[in-house]
Parts: C-alpha cells; sequence; structure tokens
C-alpha cells in the first residue's frame, strides 16, 4: 500500500518540477568574434585619466576567458564579472579601450556625430612649469577640462614637477602622451622612439599608479611616417591631431593673434563645428590673456567642453 501511494505521490508532482525555473548566472560574458584572441578584461574602469593601463599585446594574447557553464554560481558583485575585451581588425593587438562604446585606431582630427554642442580643448604641456601652473589656475577658474598631452623630462626632474601631474587629474583633466623629451620622432631610430612613448606612461605612473596616459598621443611637431605610426598604435595609442590650430607657437604670438586664429579663417569667421579640436600650449604667457577670452567667446557662443575622452564616448 506505502508503495502504491509513494508512486501515485512522484507522478503528480514530477509534471510541476519540471516547470520549475533553471539557475542562470547573472551576466554573460561578450560574443568575440572566434578569430581574435580572447583575455579576461579589467575590473570595472575608473576616471578618464586614472584608467587601468591598457595591458601590452603579450599580456593578451592566449590567456583564457571565463567559464560560460550555466549552471555556474552568480558572481557576488558586479565587479567580479569577468567579460573578453573586444579587438579591431586595424590593430588586434591592442584591446578597445574600457567604457568607448565604439573606437577606431584612425588618426583623429575631429570628434564627428557628437550631439552635443561642445569642443575639446588640448594643451600641449611640459616645459616653463610657472606658466604651466598658472594656465591650469586660468582653466579652474572657468571651470574647463582639457585633455594634457605630456612631455615629460622638464616635469620628472622635481617633485613640483610630480604635484602638477597630481593637481591636473584632481582639476579633472585627462592625461595623453607627447613623448618624453618633445624629439622630432623622425630622426630617432625605432627603440628610442618607444623609449620616448614608454617613458611618459612609466612617469605618470610613478607618481599614482592609477594614472595613466593611454589612449591618446600626439606626435610632437606632428612629425611621423608609416613606421612611427606602427609603432604608435602596438603601443595601444590613438594619434591625436586637431582642427583649430591657435597658432600660439609661432614667435611673434600675442593673445590677440591668438584669438584671431581660432575664430577666423583666411580672413572669415571660422565656423566652428560640435567636436572640433583646438591645441594651446602650456609654455606660451601669450595664453595667460588668450585662453580666458576664447573660452568666454566659445561659452558666450552656446558651447561647452568636454576631454577628448569624453567626447568620443558621447558620439553616436
Amino acid at each position: 500500500m506505502r508503495r502504491t501511494v509513494a508512486a501515485l505521490i512522484v507522478a503528480l508532482v514530477g509534471p510541476f518540477a519540471a516547470c520549475a525555473p533553471s539557475k542562470e548566472p547573472a551576466e554573460r560574458e561578450r560574443e568575440v568574434p572566434s578569430n581574435l584572441p580572447t583575455a579576461e578584461a579589467s575590473a570595472t574602469p575608473a576616471a578618464t585619466s586614472v584608467a587601468p593601463a591598457v595591458p601590452s599585446a603579450t599580456s593578451i594574447v592566449g590567456s583564457a576567458t571565463a567559464p560560460t557553464s550555466a549552471s555556474a554560481e552568480p558572481p557576488a558583485s558586479a565587479s567580479s564579472v569577468t567579460s573578453a575585451p573586444r579587438f579591431l581588425r586595424d590593430n588586434p593587438g591592442c584591446p578597445v579601450p574600457e567604457g568607448y562604446p565604439a573606437w577606431s585606431w584612425k588618426r583623429l582630427h575631429r570628434v564627428e556625430g557628437l550631439a552635443d554642442r561642445a569642443v575639446v580643448l588640448t594643451l600641449d604641456v611640459g616645459a616653463k612649469l610657472d606658466n604651466l601652473e598658472k594656465v591650469l589656475e586660468v582653466l579652474r577658474s572657468a571651470g574647463v577640462k582639457t585633455t594634457i598631452f605630456l612631455y615629460t623630462a622638464e616635469l620628472a626632474r622635481s617633485e613640483r614637477g610630480r604635484a602638477i601631474i597630481e593637481t591636473m587629474v584632481a582639476d579633472g583633466h585627462e592625461l595623453a602622451n607627447h613623448t618624453v623629451s618633445h624629439k622630432d620622432l623622425t630622426k630617432l631610430e625605432p627603440e628610442a622612439v618607444a623609449e620616448e612613448l614608454d617613458g611618459v606612461e612609466r612617469f605618470v605612473k610613478s607618481v599614482d599608479d592609477r594614472f595613466t596616459t593611454h589612449p591618446f598621443f600626439r606626435e610632437p611637431y606632428l612629425a611621423t611616417n608609416d613606421t612611427i605610426d606602427e609603432l604608435v598604435r602596438k603601443k595601444c595609442y590613438r594619434p591625436i591631431w586637431f582642427t583649430v590650430d591657435t597658432a600660439d607657437w609661432k614667435d611673434d604670438a600675442t593673445a590677440a593673434k591668438i584669438e584671431s586664429s581660432v575664430f577666423e579663417r583666411r580672413g572669415k569667421p571660422r565656423i566652428i563645428e560640435p567636436g572640433s579640436i583646438f591645441i594651446f600650449h602650456g609654455s606660451q604667457k601669450e595664453n595667460l590673456v588668450a585662453l580666458p577670452r576664447v573660452i568666454d567667446r566659445l561659452k558666450a557662443d552656446g558651447f561647452s567642453f568636454l576631454t577628448l575622452g569624453e567626447a568620443i564616448r558621447r558620439a553616436r
């Protein structure tokens, strides 16, 4: 009799047990094309200027992906979730930087597809620290964040230079690479060019290991060739040029001429489009007057200011 009752219970309960929901993992891995290398992703990205350093190609290729078994236990927190980084065919040795929905390693002159009425101010800096500190004060007073391309030979010689790097990041600026010595790279051997890039990143990380100059780079004097371009790509940097040359680097530059270079082109009013990239230099004393004027006029014309990384992440 007992066996008959037990068999009856199993027959009734069995169909309902089959309807119970199965356990699924909290997150799924990103899909990666089968013909590209994979690796575990780094932790949740930090702020733009303190993002984790871009790993070298040797640390990426051949490493394992996280298991995809549906029976795996859900992760304890979002920060523990692993996913495979994305790679692009035009630079398969480098992952797409964290936090960017789209990416290209091609040289950039303007951020296209930006819905915001915003522009990007960039500064090439590293010399004349007295003037550089004053330029940072101008930007702080104006509430403007920029992308700063560092050449670090002078900055690395003193604690003052290290403190300036910390101030830049604290003020919300984005760090980028402009070589150690600001030499014409086309006149150097490839090994020396590599050290020019590596030395900047090494110095920045010696100030704070969270800091990085990836993923943006600008060549001194814009001097480059195919060999340099390929080396820069292998170092996981994207070359950045500009839309608007302020001409503050000229020997006869004045605040008025800099302002004119920004807002006029060949004697006519310049049409400034969203996503335009401006180039200034932190060593030029004329910018202590020119920068506030340029910023005020751009604000009056309805423009806001983004770092390069912010602009690219917002572009569609």
